[in-house]
This record gives C-alpha cells, sequence and structure tokens, in this order.
C-alpha cells in the first residue's frame, strides 16, 4: 500500500512537470543542441524497431518516425502517452518493459538517467531487450563540462544542470556523470563494445571546442555503444 501511495505521488508530480514542459513550450526539437548530433547518429531507420525510452511530448519520436523507425516508446505520464498515441507512436507501456529479450535493433535513452534512482535496473533490463549488434543511445548532462568543474572549483558544490528557471523543474537531477563515469556505468552493466561519445553546446567558443574536446567543451554528452554480437 506504502508503495503505491509513493507511486501515485510521482505519477501527479511527472503529470506537473509535463504540463508545465508544454506549457512554456519547450518542445522544439532543434532548438536543443543535443538534437543535432541525433541527426548525424540516425540517418536511415529502414523499418528498424526502436524504442525512445522516457518519450515525453514525442519530439524525438517524431524524429524517429521521420527517419524510417518503427518507433515503439516508453512514457509515464498519461498526457504524454496521449499525444505519442496521436504521433502513431507503436506502443506506449509502464515499466517493467513488456517486451522480449533481443527485440529492439536501436534505443534511445534521452536525459532521465540523471533523474533515476536505480538506472543500473534500467540499463540491465535495456541491455535484455536490445538483439546482439543493437545499439544504445545515451545523453545526459556533462558534469566534466568545463564550466561545471570551474564552479566546483571556485564555488566548492556542484554546479546544478537542470538548464530550466521554472521552479518546479530546478533540483531534479540526482545523478552526475563525465565520460569516464558513464563508460564505467554502462560497462558494468554488460556493454563491453567500442564507445562512441560527443559533446554538444550550442554557445561559443564552445559549440566548435566541442566537436574536438567533446568530453571538456559539451554541456551535454551523448555516447552510443552496441550490444556485443556475441551475447
Amino acid at each position: 500500500m506504502r508503495s503505491t501511495v509513493k507511486r501515485e505521488k510521482l505519477q501527479d508530480f511527472y503529470e506537473e512537470v509535463y504540463q508545465e514542459y508544454a506549457l512554456k513550450e519547450l518542445g522544439d526539437f532543434d532548438g536543443y543542441e543535443r538534437n543535432q548530433i541525433l541527426k548525424k547518429i540516425y540517418l536511415d531507420g529502414n523499418n528498424k524497431c526502436i524504442l525512445d525510452l522516457g518519450a515525453g511530448n514525442g519530439r524525438t519520436s517524431r524524429f524517429f518516425l521521420e527517419k524510417g523507425y518503427e518507433v515503439y516508446a516508453l512514457e509515464w505520464t498519461t498526457a504524454g502517452a496521449s499525444k505519442l498515441t496521436e504521433l502513431g507512436i507503436k506502443d506506449i507501456e509502464d515499466v517493467p518493459y513488456p517486451y522480449r529479450n533481443n527485440f529492439f535493433d536501436d534505443i534511445f535513452w534521452g536525459d532521465n538517467i540523471e533523474h533515476l534512482f536505480f538506472p543500473e535496473q534500467v540499463a540491465q533490463e535495456i541491455y535484455r531487450i536490445l538483439r546482439p549488434g543493437g545499439r544504445l543511445v545515451l545523453s545526459t548532462p556533462n558534469h566534466g563540462w568545463i564550466i561545471n568543474r570551474l564552479f566546483y572549483l571556485f564555488m566548492g558544490v556542484p554546479r546544478r544542470t537542470e538548464g530550466h528557471r521554472i521552479p518546479i523543474w530546478q533540483w531534479q537531477h540526482i545523478r552526475y556523470f563525465n565520460k569516464k563515469e558513464i563508460f564505467r556505468f554502462l560497462k558494468h552493466c554488460g556493454f563491453d563494445g567500442e564507445f562512441q561519445f560527443y559533446g554538444a553546446e550550442r554557445r561559443q567558443p564552445f559549440s566548435t571546442l566541442s566537436l574536438y574536446f567533446p568530453a571538456l567543451f559539451g554541456s551535454v554528452m551523448v555516447v552510443e555503444v552496441r550490444k556485443s554480437d556475441l551475447c
């Protein structure tokens, strides 16, 4: 019973977050620097199955549809799920994930690992439902960004990385990763393939520098890794 109450409170909270998100029109796909990297990574879906994990208002799911993917989505909020249904998303389900082993060709885990109490469980479930040779792409704020490093050096506390001034969005990040730690985390959860690391930042000079030194000059990091074919 206690677990149910907590779950309902979390549901109510994220429903409010979603409504605030939609109200403030924070849903422009091209307005988020991370998505310029996604455009380089996802070139042609060719009817492959992709899971958009934590799909929100569907802006990224729509991008995958336009690229030719068969899109599945996981979204907790009823408002978000309703919006995804309107877009024609294949499936919207709650956790635990209702998919068989080795089901997906691609999984996109976008900007929600930093909110999770138990990200290991999510990563292990991703590993289970991703086919051998399948690809995981993960994005999250980069705590190794030079501004975050300097802030900690001079202020003595970690810099908040939410990036929004809307009150309900503040103080919601509870997990912090840099390049080294996100690689270590994914390896711990079974991903032992070759990693590709990208840094995203729209402001200059960081935007240009992030092309050459992504771990230091990208405020958002994007990691690409494939599940081993030997699984």
